[in-house]
């Protein structure tokens, strides 16, 4: 049998520890297996932004998902089920088509409408959204978000540019996501997740 690589004693310990709420516990997790989950996110995309992204949407559904872990296997392994689902969801993202600007004629584009009640609870949801990032996000954690979502800045150039590492970096951005999904609740839904 190979030796452990986690810091903790054995996989019911940690779960038990996460799902009593102890926020140390998960972050041990986090810091133990994200280099690894990031690794086969990014050896399957080939795209290090996409593979962040990835790796932290595998962590936010470990958390809520946690208490469905049964034991059968090692968490390590139940964790990279998570991922490969989560790697394999955006394959089957439906892509658009790219067509030549050289093309003679320009193609017909379909153009699906969201009915009334679809766009009143995206603004609705929207609005949440906006009203966590300002009530419950850190100056730092706004930073970030600008960064990384607006700007669309990888997470090593963030740390670079705020001076932290890039670990903090990715505990902040796991903590945003987590307060955003919480306090708005059917953002997963209008993304289609």
């Amino acid at each position: 049998m190979p030796p452990r690589t986690e810091p903790w004693e054995n996989d019911a310990d940690i779960v038990e520890r996460i799902l009593a709420g102890d926020r140390e516990a998960f972050e041990q997790l986090y810091e133990t297996y994200f280099p690894r989950v990031y690794r086969f996110a990014l050896k399957r995309l080939r795209d290090p932004a996409e593979a962040e992204d990835v790796t932290q949407e595998v962590f936010m559904t470990v958390h809520m998902a946690l208490g469905s872990f049964r034991g059968t296997s090692s968490l390590l392994v139940w964790i990279f089920g998570v991922t490969r689902n989560t790697v394999n969801r955006r394959f089957r993202r439906v892509r658009p088509p790219i067509d030549s600007l050289d093309a003679d004629s320009t193609p017909e584009v379909a153009i699906k409408q969201a009915s009334p009640d679809q766009i009143a609870d995206a603004r609705r949801v929207l609005r949440r959204c906006e009203e966590v990032i300002e009530r419950d996000l850190t100056p730092l954690q706004r930073r970030i978000f600008h960064l990384k979502h607006l700007r669309r800045q990888p997470i090593r150039n963030i740390a670079r540019v705020l001076g932290k590492s890039e670990d903090a970096v990715k505990a902040n951005l796991y903590r945003m996501r987590r307060a955003i999904a919480q306090g708005a609740p059917g953002l997963e839904t209008l993304l289609g997740r």
